[in-house]
């Protein structure tokens, strides 16, 4: 039986002069899906190297995806981070990827008070 926790969309965000692995954590079984995202801060030398180890570099667009045939959109939460607001989607077609849209706080605010998450982020770099 294969294991039901697994990593799902995962991508390196560098926002002003900072590095973020956005990773979404999922759990599925029968009766259960669990699936949030997480932004955890990297150092520039962590960043480059999980680039170079294949990690992609998170899609940072002005416009909200739209889903379409065999692609699935999902709105996964706000991202506080560096001082820049972003609404973070979950986008499945062929790939699984997380997508950011930089948003301004009032946008912010109306999605929180609609229940959309905030994403937790990891502030302190691991070593």
């Amino acid at each position: 039986m294969a294991n039901p926790v697994f990593i799902g969309s995962n991508c390196i965000a560098k926002i002003g002069n900072q590095f973020f692995l956005i990773a979404e954590i999922e759990a599925k079984t029968t009766g259960v899906e669990i699936d949030p995202i997480f932004a955890i801060r990297a150092t520039a030398f962590q960043a480059r190297r999980l680039i170079r180890a294949g990690v992609m570099r998170c899609k940072i667009q002005s416009t909200a995806p739209r889903p379409s045939r065999g692609k699935k959109v999902e709105l996964k939460g706000v991202l506080f981070a560096n001082g820049q607001i972003f609404s973070v989607f979950d986008v499945e077609n062929s790939t699984d990827v997380a997508v950011l849209v930089k948003i301004n706080a009032a946008r912010a605010q109306q999605l929180i008070s609609k229940g959309v998450r905030i994403i937790k982020v990891i502030r302190r770099p691991f070593n």
